[in-house]
């Protein structure tokens, strides 16, 4: 606990008085235990370790459990259960809330191995033997070490957090996270193009922005910025790469063009799919040579420019149609990142809500401090097309629009929202839905006999592999199985897989599926 006590203090040395520390109150441990015997010695190995024990009786429901104050759950099994069991889809639930779910029974060792992988398989860290003598000194010795890196780990995401906050980066998924990583990553190689792909008002220049604020060697020059697809070929021709004086008619002066404009910082080219194939090839030469021809000129002029270049578009489906130029796409694509659209990364709706309310705070005329529940409900019922900056006109009319004092809520919704909502078929509450709302594809199982996953698993056994070629083979069975349902088309699969369809093209060529 000193330890954590020690990280936190630099922390806030780190980042100032106002940043939202992790919470140092004695965390609490979820026991689910019907046996009173089994619970009463669980609690007391939880207490020694500093942490205060909770019986999952004292609650209804999973959803009323305090997962900001939880540290992890120890749930106690009894009789070898099936894979559909209540047991595991207890284990299941709470591993999909985010909680380290630590189980133990009587004798595990008797169980059939199928049995005691579904347990690992439904989210369990560990599988402990409670009729061991030394039960209580294992449990105690792992519980001391999950907990100390789950603290760890909590303060690692607050300092995530806080830096995806100084970014402009707002959210709390994978995805964001992920996200974040991928920004941290990327500004650190300045000479190297990017690619960010996603959908309108996903934030692609947002994560322009955060490149150039982190990139040492660019961030003390210039960020340039073009929208392709805002303007016609002829002139993104001379707006790009600049003309010289009376190479064509109304080119009184010389002009050195966004890409000179540029030097020495970065060049963002929003909408690349809608440049002109022509100026694609010019674009190519410039990454390729690092010089630039200006329209009317008869020699180049070296240059010194990052390129970022961001669509809506699936360019890979471009360069198949002849579109889209394929080796500009995969000097672009070196390094790239997929934005995910908000309807699959729902968990984010509420930080955005919490940050588009401060940002336009001024358009209040009431104090609105912040939001209710079912505000945050509505607003995941919709498909949001527009994504983030959906969200932010949203807000911003009901910021508008309000005229009584307290949170937003549903009523003040623009009435045409009002309408939508009210036109869709009924949907389960969002205490219901928010059990995993993160951008991960829904892997509840069909219910299957215990015997059919018992052999499946031993089907993968007798492959004598190593657990990495195994799961490579797994993957491999998935991947072609989606390729075939999808009937080639790679996007569908991608889709399918909720992975990028750029992995899609780079597991086909390592699997040899092509």
């Amino acid at each position: 606990m000193a330890a954590s006590n020690s990280a936190g203090s630099g922390f806030a040395a780190a980042y100032g008085p106002d940043a939202h520390l992790p919470d140092r109150r004695v965390s609490h441990v979820l026991i689910c235990d019907d046996r009173d015997a089994r619970f009463q010695l669980t609690s007391r190995i939880v207490e020694e370790c500093g942490n205060q024990p909770l019986r999952s009786s004292d609650y209804s429901t999973l959803d009323s459990l305090p997962l900001s104050r939880l540290a992890l759950a120890l749930v106690g099994l009894e009789e070898c259960p099936a894979f559909n069991s209540a047991a595991l889809n207890l284990v299941r639930s709470l591993a999909r809330k985010g909680l380290i779910v630590m189980c133990y029974t009587d004798h595990p060792q008797e169980w059939p191995l199928g049995k005691r992988c579904s347990v690992s398989l439904a989210g369990a860290l560990t599988l402990l033997d409670s009729a061991k003598p030394d039960f209580a000194r294992d449990l105690k010795q792992t519980l001391v070490q999950v907990l100390r890196l789950e603290s760890v780990r909590r303060d690692k995401e607050v300092r995530i957090k806080y830096e995806m906050r100084k970014l402009g980066l707002i959210g709390e998924s994978s995805v964001m996270r992920s996200i974040f990583w991928w920004v941290q990553r990327v500004s650190a190689l300045s000479d190297l193009p990017a690619l960010i792909t996603g959908e309108t008002g996903t934030g692609k220049e947002l994560l322009v922005n955060a490149i150039h604020r982190l990139d040492r060697k660019r961030s003390k020059g210039p960020l340039i910025a073009l929208n392709c697809g805002a303007i016609t070929p002829g002139v993104a021709e001379s707006e790009l790469f600049g003309h010289r004086r009376g190479a064509f008619t109304g080119a009184e002066r010389d002009r050195p063009g966004l890409i000179r404009a540029a030097n020495g910082g970065i060049l963002f080219l929003d909408e690349i799919g809608d440049l002109d194939t022509a100026l694609q090839s010019k674009l190519l030469r410039v990454l390729q040579e690092n010089r630039v021809l200006s329209v009317g000129d008869d020699r180049e002029v070296p240059v010194n420019i990052r390129v970022i270049a961001a669509t809506n578009r699936n360019l890979e489906e471009m360069v198949e149609q002849g579109r889209f130029r394929a080796d500009l796409f995969h000097r672009l694509n070196i390094l790239s990142v997929h934005i995910a659209p908000l309807r699959q990364r729902k968990v984010d709706i509420k930080p955005l809500v919490g940050h588009f309310i401060e940002k336009h705070r001024t358009l209040m005329s009431v104090k609105t401090p912040s939001f209710n529940p079912e505000f945050i409900e509505a607003l995941a019922q919709l498909e949001l097309p527009g994504n983030a900056r959906e969200v932010e006109n949203l807000v911003r009319l009901a910021l508008v629009n309000k005229t009584t004092d307290g949170p937003l809520g549903l009523s003040d919704l623009p009435p045409e929202t009002l309408t939508k909502l009210a036109e869709q078929k009924s949907e389960p509450s969002s205490s219901q839905n928010r059990e995993n709302e993160e951008d991960r594809p829904d892997l509840s199982p069909e219910p299957i006999s215990g015997t059919d996953f018992d052999a499946s698993l031993f089907e993968l056994l007798n492959l004598n592999k190593s657990l990495t070629q195994t799961l490579e083979h797994c993957e491999r069975v998935l991947i072609a199985a989606a390729l075939q349902t999808s009937h080639g088309n790679q996007s569908q699969v991608a889709k399918r897989l909720g992975i990028t369809p750029r992995s899609v093209y780079n597991k086909l060529r390592k699997y040899h599926l092509r």
